[in-house]
């Protein structure tokens, strides 16, 4: 159909090249996630706590990460992690080599470029709480850290869940940009692909679907998430 040819689909080696790119960019995704939506949770409760030194550090490092794209991000942890010393002695080979893998210099930038989106997801979510919740659980004799473990995040998380569906879903995205680094995800082994077999149309074509029906599959659990967290008076809890 339209002159597309998918005859290469049934290489078993290119096959496994794009369950072994799909997997890594999953993996990718996933991990960067999890340690962003950690480090958008801490730096929130970091900034509440309104210590001027501190907010000062906090702002530093969201305006560093948000204003900077992520490929430079990337290229700039692959490129000068190595050069500053940070390398190991291969036993194998005797030869000095990064301490730190193409794979885990994608995924500590991926994770600081969310973090610093999560940080302002959070903080937006903290400061919509009503003040009157706050003052309930300091009447109560809530501690800094249950008031904000057992009381502010999990309101806040709900508030910001939209935002943070967003953020995540451009997470994913962007880790197509790790094969610039040599990260053996799903962009990297689809240029392997194209490279062997000059159907960069149909390479293409199949890549985008598969990017299409991950986030789409991304997009849809946090829906159903956040219809489940939903409750009178925020987001989808009308």
């Amino acid at each position: 159909m339209f002159g597309l040819d998918y005859s290469w689909l049934s290489d078993p080696v290119y096959q496994d090249w794009l369950l072994r790119g799909t997997l890594t960019t999953i993996g990718l995704a996933l991990a960067s996630s999890a340690i962003a939506i950690l480090i958008g949770a801490f730096g929130a409760l970091a900034l509440s706590l309104r210590i001027a030194w501190l907010d000062a550090l906090i702002e530093l490092f969201v305006e560093l990460f948000r204003n900077t794209p992520p490929l430079l991000q990337m290229l700039f942890f692959y490129f000068t992690l190595s050069t500053i010393g940070l390398r190991v002695t291969d036993p194998a080979t005797g030869l000095s080599v990064p301490l730190l893998s193409a794979f885990d210099c994608a995924l500590v930038s991926l994770s600081l470029f969310g973090g610093a989106l999560c940080i302002e997801a959070f903080r937006s979510g903290l400061e919509s709480l009503p003040h009157s919740v706050t003052e309930a659980a300091r009447s109560l004799g809530y501690s800094r850290w249950a008031r904000f473990r057992r009381i502010e995040m999990p309101i806040a998380s709900r508030i910001c869940l939209p935002a943070l569906t967003n953020i995540l879903t451009n997470l994913f995205k962007t880790t197509s940009q790790a094969s610039v680094i040599t990260v053996p995800e799903l962009m990297y082994y689809a240029g392997q692909i194209y490279n062997d077999t000059f159907r960069t149309a149909e390479v293409m074509l199949l890549v985008l679907l598969i990017y299409v029906s991950l986030v789409s599959l991304l997009s849809w659990g946090m829906s159903r998430i956040e219809q489940a967290l939903a409750f009178p008076g925020y987001g989808k809890g009308h």
